[in-house]
């Protein structure tokens, strides 16, 4: 009977030693399995990461494409409406009377003047503050019923290139931008002279085409009025932000006017006008064709890194368009 027992108990034991051996893992095989879990998970967290960033990248593209194209859509809009674009030429004889001439953040690229259709309908601030329609600024003589009239009046367009220093202060992108400025005429009283029903924004005044000269003459020789523009009214308003701000070697460098544009085509800004040194947004223009051909290159990767710039590798980020604009206005 004791034998019976001692003999139970060894298998016992031995079962137990086997148990033991077979539920527990040598040191060597737990490195292995750490090894291979580090392997796979660095190579998804890698997969992972690259899809973020691709797919961040895909987005900030579309996005400054679709900016890009639609702010070159508005300043096309805006040149049909044209009834005279000044030249590199013309923008050196009136530069001293745009807003801020010595500024050197910024560069005018494109200025021009247009006839601007005043729909009865539209509101109007008066000199007082109070707003109207403009049918109704004047009353039909012997009543106190609007008139009910449209307008054309004229206003000088201007579009800049602007590349702030300080963008820690600024609302804006560390790249460059374009701003648009305008001023506009009033809309005269025809009933008393040297009067006008709503008040011309301060510092405009209309070219004179009394002057000596051909048209071009003319225009150069416009100056603003004696009184200072109110940038506060009448703001250089953000069209659209990451406009690339690369000046390296390498960056594409603006096409020959004569050849893509027309034979009297100038470039604007010219080499020599142009403080900023960057060139992703210009314009080809031939003032005595009232044509221009606009371009523009966008910088989709600063919306990821602040500081991102061109590379030939990374040209996909950097949407390119440009637009040709055959103004067909007239000054009446």
């Amino acid at each position: 009977m004791i034998d019976s027992l001692k003999w139970l108990l060894n298998i016992q034991r031995k079962r137990s030693r086997l148990t033991q051996v077979a539920s527990g893992f040598t040191l060597v095989e737990l490195l292995v399995a750490m090894m291979i879990s580090t392997i796979v998970i660095t190579t998804l967290l890698t997969f992972v990461t690259n899809m973020i960033d691709t797919e961040r990248r895909e987005q900030a593209k579309a996005t400054t494409e679709q900016e890009v194209q639609a702010a070159l859509d508005y300043i096309a809009d805006d040149l049909q409406e044209a009834v005279y674009i000044y030249d590199a030429d013309g923008i050196n004889a009136i530069k001293s009377q745009l807003p801020n001439p010595g500024a050197k953040d910024r560069v005018p690229v494109l200025v021009f003047w247009k006839r601007l259709f005043l729909p009865k309908d539209s509101e109007v601030t008066l000199s007082k503050g109070n707003s109207t329609k403009v049918g109704c600024l004047a009353k039909i003589p012997g009543t106190n019923t609007c008139n009910e009239r449209d307008y054309f009046v004229y206003s000088l367009v201007a579009y800049y290139l602007i590349k702030n220093n300080n963008s820690k202060d600024s609302i804006w992108s560390s790249t460059a931008r374009i701003g648009r400025f305008e001023v506009q005429d009033g809309i005269s009283n025809p009933n008393i002279p040297n009067s006008y029903l709503k008040d011309k924004d301060p510092g405009f005044k209309l070219f004179d085409l009394s002057l000596p000269g051909n048209i071009k003459d003319k225009m150069n020789a416009w100056t603003k009025d004696s009184s200072n523009y109110d940038l506060r009214k009448n703001k250089i308003e953000t069209l659209v932000d990451y406009i690339d701000q690369s000046k390296e070697s390498g960056v594409p460098t603006p096409v020959n006017c004569e050849i893509t544009t027309s034979a009297e085509a100038q470039q604007v800004p010219e080499n020599d006008a142009n403080p900023l040194g960057i060139y992703s947004f210009y314009a080809c223009v031939d003032s005595s064709r009232n044509l221009a051909q606009v371009y523009l290159r966008g910088n989709a990767l600063a919306r990821i890194h602040q500081n991102a710039m061109y590379s030939n590798d990374q040209s996909v980020y950097f949407p390119t368009v440009n637009v040709q604009v055959q103004s067909w206005g007239t000054i009446n």
